[in-house]
C-alpha cells in the first residue's frame, strides 16, 4: 500500500495555528449559547459538531494523508482552551476526538485507510475495557465486553481502546457498526460529553487493526506528532479544556459583577475582598495555561530532533498535566463562593462551570496522588515502578 502521508498535494490549503485558534475562538459564544441544551441532551448539539468540521479543528493532529494538519499539541490543546471557554462538555468531546485522530495515526496505514478511506471527516472515540475478552482467531481477534466512558460516541463510526493480551498490551480499533451505545451517562458535570459505554459482542477485530503499545507506527519518522508518548502528552488536551472552563468562568464573573449590587445597594466590584478573589482566580488560570503550553512547546521542539522523550521531561509532563487542573478548580472555587447564592440557580453559568472544573478533575490520567508520586519518585532518583508513560 502507498503511503497516504506522501501523497501530492496534501500540505495545500493548510490554515496556520493562529488561524485555527482564532477560529475556535469564534465559537466561543455558539458553544456558549448551547451550553444548557447540550446539558440537558447529555450530549453535544449536531450544530457543534458540524461547527468543528466546518472550521477543520478537528484536524489539528491528523495524518496529512487524510486531510490532517499535523500539528503540534501546544495547538490542538489552546484550541481546546478557547472552547472550554464557552462549553466544557463540547470542548471535552472535541478535545477527545481530536486526539484520536492523532491515535489512529499511529496504527498501521491499511487500519487508518478503514477509518478515513471513504470519509476523511471520520472520528473516533474511545473507552475502557478493564474485563473485556480477547480470543485468538484466524486472521485476528474476536473481543467481548463494555467500554467504558466514550465520550463523543455519538458522533463517531470507531473506537479506540487497549487489552492485555498474554501481559502484553494491545491498542485496538474497533467499529461502531457491530456496537451498541448503552445509554447510562446521568452525571453531575460534563453531563454533555455523552460519555456512554459502548457493548461489544464478539466483534472481529483483523490483526491489522491493532499495535501493540509503544511500538512505532508507520509515520513514526514523519513528523513530531506521531512520537509523542501517549500517557505523557496526550492527557494535556483534556488540561486544556479544565484550564478553559475556568477562565470562561472568570470572564462570566467579571461581568456580572461590573454590576451587581449588595442588598444595602453598594456595588460589590468595590469591594476589595471580591477584588482580591478575582485578582487570585485569574492569576492562577493565567499560570496553568502558561505551565501547559510551555511544557507542550518544549515537548514538540525537542520531538523534532529527538525520538523520544527523556523520563524526566515525561514526569514533568504528567506532574503539570495533574497540577494545571488542580489551579482551574481552585480558581473555579474561590469565584463561585464570592457568587454567593445567586450563583447557585441553575440559570447561572457559574454552577455549570463549578460542576464541570471538578467533573474534568476526576479524570484517572490527571490525577494528583498518581502523577504527583510518579515524578517525586524520578526527581529522587527511585524506581517510579510501572508508569503509563
Amino acid at each position: 500500500m502507498d503511503d497516504v502521508s506522501e501523497k501530492p498535494g496534501v500540505d495545500a490549503d493548510i490554515p496556520s495555528p493562529a488561524e485555527l485558534v482564532e477560529r475556535a475562538r469564534a465559537l466561543t459564544p455558539q458553544l456558549k449559547e448551547n451550553a444548557t441544551a447540550c446539558e440537558k441532551a447529555r450530549q453535544m448539539p449536531e450544530e457543534n459538531y458540524q461547527a468543528y468540521v466546518e472550521a477543520g479543528i478537528l484536524n489539528v493532529c491528523k495524518p496529512k494523508g487524510y486531510g490532517g494538519y499535523e500539528y503540534g499539541w501546544d495547538v490542538l490543546c489552546e484550541i481546546a482552551y478557547e472552547l472550554g471557554r464557552g462549553c466544557g462538555s463540547s470542548a471535552w468531546v472535541y478535545s477527545v476526538l481530536a486526539e484520536h485522530n492523532q491515535t489512529a495515526g499511529t496504527y498501521p496505514l491499511e487500519a487508518q485507510q478503514d477509518v478515513w478511506g471513504e470519509n476523511s471527516n471520520t472520528v473516533i472515540a474511545s473507552g475502557n475495557s478493564p474485563d473485556a475478552d480477547m480470543e485468538r482467531v484466524d486472521g485476528g481477534w474476536r473481543i467481548t465486553g463494555q467500554l467504558n466512558y466514550s465520550s463523543g460516541c455519538d458522533f463517531a463510526d470507531w473506537h479506540l481502546t487497549g487489552m492485555a493480551i498474554g501481559g502484553k498490551p494491545l491498542k485496538i480499533l474497533v467499529p461502531q457498526a457491530e456496537c451498541e451505545i448503552i445509554d447510562n451517562w446521568h452525571v453531575v458535570g460534563l453531563a454533555g460529553t455523552g460519555s456512554k459505554d459502548i457493548k461489544m459482542d464478539n466483534v472481529f477485530i483483523p490483526d491489522h487493526r491493532t499495535i501493540p503499545i509503544g511500538e512505532k507506527g508507520p509515520l513514526f519518522d514523519k513528523a513530531p506528532i506521531f512520537r509523542i508518548p501517549q500517557w505523557s502528552v496526550n492527557p494535556f488536551s483534556l488540561v486544556g479544556v479544565t484550564i478553559g472552563i475556568a477562565q470562561g468562568a472568570i470572564d462570566q464573573f467579571v461581568e456580572d459583577m461590573k454590576t451587581r449590587a449588595s442588598r444595602f445597594g453598594s456595588k460589590v466590584a468595590e469591594f476589595q475582598s471580591l477584588q482580591l478573589r478575582l485578582a487570585e482566580s485569574a492569576a492562577e488560570v493565567d499560570a496553568a495555561k502558561k505551565i501547559m503550553l510551555s511544557d507542550l512547546r518544549e515537548t514538540m521542539e525537542f520531538l523534532e530532533h529527538n525520538e523520544a522523550l527523556s523520563i524526566e521531561m515525561m514526569a514533568r509532563n504528567k506532574r503539570d498535566m495533574a497540577y494545571c487542573p488542580i489551579l482551574a478548580t481552585r480558581a473555579v472555587d474561590r469565584i463561585f463562593y464570592a457568587a454567593g447564592a445567586g450563583g447557585l440557580f441553575l440559570s447561572e453559568d457559574i454552577q455549570r462551570s463549578f460542576r464541570d472544573v471538578h467533573a474534568g478533575n476526576k479524570q484517572i490520567a490527571l490525577n494528583w496522588d498518581i502523577n504527583g508520586t510518579t515524578y517525586g519518585k524520578v526527581a529522587l532518583g527511585l524506581d517510579p515502578a510501572p508508569v503509563r508513560w
